[in-house]
């Protein structure tokens, strides 16, 4: 049994209250508006710490709630709107790092949830559909590679493939997959006692297949003979010369496709992926691919289309949705981004609109949502944010200028009803002087102060009302006073 007291008439409707335990030590407290609970609570364990901390908006759970045990360490962090988890719940270590995060939508567990080991490193990743298990997802080494796919599918476990494993002398063993940065699929392969053995597929920066390759003890297997995995199938002219030339696998047509005239010169070309046609264009006799190519979804429709050099992309670009409308067009030089770029929603209205020089974004940027207003605005030079931008970021829009891709002068947040949410200077990217957070109605949240990107002088916290909750302040990075008092030194 928990008794109430008021601690205090607040202006407007607002009365602060505070809960306390039988003993008489603090229960919770918090603002009541017609007798329910407002703005940000905070609950206690009876020795004293903060059990929990987080906002009511009209008297549902809102925004990020934290949970502490006993000793004052967080345990739990849930995202809620309107008193239904939506967002990310986060459990974590004693030590601070996340543990398990599990991503929610109307209390439904949806998207990823992810395990992590102690040491922040993320061991495992698990989709989530309806609230149970379903899709495609990893595990992780603690050095970070993926070493296992997990296939879900409407809560159960169906298939696991182990991948990128070392045998007991450290060497490459088994299905190895290497993926760039945007997690797009690069290579393929089986390897034995660190050695390439087998049939290899190598894909380009979009995850379309570029080349088929057999090895044998790391060594390439060239024009291979017919082997348990592959074999080179070809037809011949009436002279004698070789009309057609195909590569299969276990008797499914893979990789390039090639034919030749009479004189021995290619006349069309072809790429497969287990026997459908991905891809339309020559491919030279050194593996490259030559002159106009078309590429092609699963189902035929036409994926992109363009010109190679040398086995490079080179000059105008387009590609296009599976339904056939043009979803982005652009210039390649020597196979990198170069010139114009721009990217269209389904219905042919510009998504995004940038420029590239020798593979980075130079030049002016847009982003456009799909009723035409500006999401993103600036500039590039070279690959770096240069002078004013302009961002709308999930629930806030931001306003600033880069110097050599860092953040420099003064930057301001704002909300859609256009208060202020944040207005604070920084020095190539430091913080520096002050920054002030406010809330959706305008009330000041906190206020930070930094020299040169250190933490320096008195950093304030409101809560309703604009009351004062608590009041640190730093001297070169370091905290020596919460609430005015100092903090005493280890003892040496």
């Amino acid at each position: 049994m928990t008794t109430c007291c008021v601690a205090q008439d607040s202006a407007g409707e607002c009365n602060w209250t505070v809960y306390t335990f039988p003993n008489g030590k603090k229960a919770s407290e918090g603002c009541l508006v017609n007798g329910q609970p407002e703005g940000v609570w905070t609950a206690y364990h009876e020795n004293g710490t903060v059990k929990s901390k987080g906002n009511r908006r009209e008297f549902l759970l809102d925004g990020t709630w934290e949970f502490f045990d006993t000793t004052g360490i967080k345990v739990r962090s849930v995202e809620y709107v309107e008193d239904l988890k939506s967002g990310w719940e986060r459990s974590y270590f004693p030590n601070g790092k996340v543990k398990i995060e599990k991503h929610y939508e109307a209390n439904q567990r949806s998207g990823w949830t992810y395990e992590y080991d102690q040491e922040g490193q993320r061991r495992k990743a698990i989709p989530f559909r309806n609230n149970v298990e379903d899709g495609k997802g990893r595990e992780y080494a603690a050095d970070g590679r993926t070493i296992a796919l997990l296939e879900y599918d409407k809560g159960y476990l169906r298939n696991v493939l182990k991948v990128n494993r070392y045998d007991a002398f450290g060497q490459k063993t088994g299905v190895w997959m290497d993926w760039n940065g945007s997690g797009i699929l690069q290579e393929q392969g089986p390897w034995e006692a660190g050695k390439r053995n087998g049939l290899f597929r190598f894909y380009d920066q979009w995850g379309q297949l570029e080349d088929v390759i057999k090895y044998l003890n790391g060594e390439v297997i060239s024009d291979a003979a017919e082997t348990q995995e592959i074999d080179i199938r070809t037809t011949t002219h009436g002279n004698g010369t070789i009309a057609t030339r195909s590569t299969y696998e276990n008797g499914v047509r893979v990789g390039v496709y090639t034919e030749y005239d009479e004189a021995g010169n290619i006349s069309f070309g072809a790429l497969y992926e287990q026997g459908i046609k991905i891809g339309e264009g020559v491919t030279n006799a050194e593996g490259k691919r030559i002159g106009e190519w078309k590429q092609f979804y699963p189902d035929g429709a036409l994926k992109s289309e363009g010109f190679f050099s040398e086995g490079k992309r080179e000059g105008l670009w387009k590609f296009y949705a599976e339904t056939g409308q043009l979803i982005q067009e652009g210039t390649y030089r020597d196979g990198e981004f170069h010139g114009n770029w721009r990217w269209y929603y389904i219905d042919g209205s510009l998504h995004r609109d940038e420029s590239y020089r020798k593979g980075k974004a130079d030049g002016n940027f847009l982003e456009l949502d799909r009723a035409g207003k500006t999401l993103v605005e600036g500039r590039y030079d070279y690959g770096l944010k240069q002078g004013p931008w302009v961002m709308d970021v999930n629930d806030h829009r931001e306003e600033g200028v880069y110097v050599d891709g860092e953040r420099h002068g003064i930057w301001i947040h704002t909300f859609p009803n256009g208060t202020e949410q944040f207005k604070g200077e920084f020095e190539m990217g430091l913080p520096v002087g002050k920054h002030v957070y406010k809330s959706y109605n305008g009330s000041t949240e906190r206020v930070e102060r930094y020299n040169l990107g250190e933490r320096e002088g008195k950093w304030l916290f409101y809560g309703p009302n604009q009351m004062l909750q608590q009041s640190l302040e730093y001297k070169r990075g370091e905290l020596v006073r919460i609430d005015g008092k100092r903090i005493k030194a280890p003892e040496g």
